[in-house]
């Protein structure tokens, strides 16, 4: 029974039924727990590749699979793990020498993708007026697509919206307009709102250092994994990577 709670628990936050405490608390439990955050990744993955009236049939599927081979989503986290693990160790191979150099020339981008999780635009909707409402919508549904400049100009069109603020940062970071982003996610900080304080701050760290700013993405990350907050051991992690680079 706990573990068909989690599958619906999975499925409710990719589909954006989870109310706001709950949200938060389960973003929380990714943040520590790899396997849970990499399944949940794996199925929005899925649902977003899908139309509407296909997403019914897939979790037909994926139920029926999970009964005819429980390890089936493991075996593709498994996969990727040695996908992974192949290619760090073609890196070990080329020699300490290289490899620094390799670091150098992608200035960190390697890093940034590592930590970068575009999120899906599935929160429950909740502002002020009906036309909040479509217009965010609207936003989510182009961020969603990938459609990033068009979900951009949409989010900008309703700017008291905070859940707007957040998905307008990320749909900058996924153009590489990190300036921008950076903006949007001060005015989510700005506003107090702590259900998306830690996401701000956060993606604040990670567009610095995409943007190659190295000493700003420190000190961001220093404050985060001081801080009792959802990102603490990714911010931890991230930071000591970067101290062993710089």
């Amino acid at each position: 029974m706990k573990e068909l709670n989690k599958d619906n628990q999975i499925d409710r936050y990719v589909t954006g039924k989870l109310e706001d405490a709950e949200l938060w608390e389960f973003q929380h439990e990714m943040e520590n727990d790899p396997k849970l955050a990499e399944e949940v990744k794996l199925r929005a993955e899925i649902y977003r590749s899908l139309a509407d009236t296909q997403k019914i049939k897939l979790r037909e599927n994926l139920k029926a699979l999970k009964k005819e081979n429980k390890s089936g989503l493991r075996f593709l986290q498994s996969w990727k793990v040695r996908a992974i693990a192949a290619s760090i160790a073609v890196l070990l191979l080329v020699g300490a020498g290289l490899t620094t150099s390799i670091f150098r020339t992608t200035d960190n981008q390697d890093l940034y993708a590592a930590y970068f999780n575009p999120e899906s635009s599935l929160l429950s909707v909740r502002s002020g007026s009906a036309s909040d409402n479509t217009s965010l919508n609207l936003g989510m549904l182009s961020y969603d697509q990938g459609q990033y400049d068009e979900s951009i100009e949409i989010f900008k069109s309703i700017p008291d919206n905070i859940v707007a603020r957040l998905y307008c940062g990320l749909a900058y970071m996924n153009v590489k307009n990190y300036e921008a982003a950076i903006d949007e996610f001060n005015h989510v900080l700005s506003h107090g709102d702590n259900l998306f304080t830690d996401q701000a701050e956060w993606n604040i760290g990670l567009s610095y250092l995409a943007d190659n700013k190295i000493d700003e993405a420190k000190k961001t990350f220093a404050s985060i994994a001081g801080e009792k907050g959802a990102y603490q051991q990714k911010a931890s992690d991230l930071l000591k990577e970067l101290k062993n680079r710089h």
